[in-house]
């Protein structure tokens, strides 16, 4: 039935003929001064309804909590600002007629009834433009969200979805969404949050591991977005565990409904401290980078003029530039050792990243060594040379998917070196880290002073 249309905006029109039609169809049956009084009725609604929104029964509010933030507690609370102010409008229209009927002579009064007879369709009118471009407002947001996000069987989505998705496309090709941004409830940083979700809802629902675990290492490497992503609650939505029911109801491309109202998502609601580092982050730059792999804020250059450090984003391991370093500091180490290790640093580096926010810095991956790799083994043979090489075989039962190793704040020394400490379960190390222009290199000060580099994530 919703994919039925005659042209593109037949829904939008059909509202505005029967909203614009009931109004001055009102007007007619009545009069002038009852469809003034409530315009002004309605005005006033309007502007009082955001105020009592929070206040509504919860049985009247969306069952999505997102949406009581954005204000659509505001839609049942002008419902009910409208019944009384039209109670009270009835009296008052029935006391001023009356007033007017014994005040002025008959001549003046039939004179004021076809004049009143006659702006009751042009207030009915106008009433109704009001209403039509309010419901418009109204729906824009939820529209917007829902026409931007398409589940894998919208037919299945509840009916207001399915509406609110056909009107928004329909009054955008008809051009009214400018007139009615007037009444539109949401605030500016609505829309380009609705554009990442809509984003990280396309791109997580491919069959394509790889492609997920890219998107999902760019949208983690926005330096702005480092904090909230390490923030325990989206850890919880982002993982990509076959557990993870919001991110599977992602994967599949679920009913909307399903994922608003997930434990998970209304956990990360309530932290007053992820809300403040959401609300810090520049949600445009953010989509541009997720979508070109480019950020205005935060590239090399702006960030030397703002005096912040270019260290801040994502890097990844590299291997074949770890494996050099190893090879520098453990010269005698045998080709099938040196083979062994840099079949090691490819399993780990898949996955394993190195985050730097403003004062924190997050290591994740599916695996990090725990101890020095390089140890000092006797042979039995008679010249008495050493193994200065064993490396750790990463266990047969390693997981596929990341989880944070360590993270920790870090600073840097006047000699211009960057200082951090890894916790990587019963061992602790601390790390010096030298930037370069594409590489950063770490040195854990505790394991024999082993390093590895890192490069710039890959977009």
């Amino acid at each position: 039935m919703m994919a039925f249309a005659l042209f593109p905006g037949d829904s939008a029109l059909l509202l505005a003929i029967l909203v614009i039609g009931a109004w001055t169809l009102l007007g007619r049956v009545t009069d002038g001064l009852r469809m003034g009084m409530l315009f002004i009725a309605t005005f006033l609604s309007w502007l009082l309804a955001p105020l009592l929104g929070n206040w509504m029964p919860a049985f009247l509010l969306p069952s999505a909590p997102i949406w009581s933030d954005l204000g659509f507690g505001a839609i049942p609370a002008f419902g009910l600002l409208m019944l009384i102010f039209s109670v009270a409008a009835y009296f008052l229209n029935k006391k001023v007629t009356l007033n007017l009927k014994y005040k002025w002579d008959i001549a003046k009064h039939e004179k004021w009834e076809n004049l009143n007879a006659t702006l009751g369709p042009t207030c009915g009118g106008i009433l109704g433009v009001w209403y039509y471009l309010l419901i418009g407002g109204v729906i824009m947001p939820f529209g917007y969200f829902t026409a931007s996000i398409q589940s894998a069987q919208p037919v299945n989505d509840p009916l207001s979805y399915q509406l609110g998705g056909r009107l928004y496309r329909d009054m955008s090709s008809l051009g009214l969404n400018g007139a009615a941004r007037i009444f539109d409830p949401a605030p500016a940083n609505y829309y380009p949050a609705v554009d990442i979700a809509a984003l990280t809802y396309n791109n997580f629902s491919t069959n394509n591991l790889k492609h997920i675990n890219r998107f999902r290492s760019r949208l983690l490497g926005y330096p702005g977005m480092v904090d909230a992503a390490y923030n325990r609650h989206i850890m919880a939505l982002t993982h990509i565990w076959t557990t993870n029911t919001f991110f599977m109801g992602l994967h599949s491309r679920t009913n909307l409904t399903h994922l608003l109202t997930h434990q998970g998502l209304y956990a990360a609601r309530k932290d007053d401290n992820l809300k403040a580092q959401l609300s810090q982050m520049d949600l445009h730059d953010l989509t541009r980078f997720l979508q070109s792999g480019k950020s205005q804020q935060y590239n090399v250059a702006i960030l030397k003029q703002q005096g912040r450090d270019p260290i801040l984003g994502r890097w990844e391991l590299d291997p074949t530039d770890t494996l050099q370093q190893f090879k520098s500091k453990y010269p005698k180490m045998a080709e099938r050792k040196e083979r062994a290790l840099l079949d090691y640093l490819e399993t780990i580096s898949e996955h394993l990243s190195l985050s730097f926010s403003d004062g924190y810095c997050y290591l994740e991956g599916r695996a990090f060594p725990e101890r020095a790799l390089g140890v000092r083994v006797a042979n039995n043979n008679t010249n008495g040379s050493t193994n200065d090489f064993i490396p750790d075989i990463p266990p047969l039962n390693l997981t596929a998917y990341s989880w944070l190793i360590s993270h920790g704040s870090w600073e840097k020394n006047p000699a211009g070196a960057y200082l951090t400490q890894f916790k990587l379960m019963k061992a602790t190390s601390q790390v010096s880290i030298q930037l370069y222009p594409s590489r950063i290199m770490l040195t854990l000060e505790s394991f024999r002073s082993e390093k590895y580099v890192f490069k710039r994530q890959k977009l």
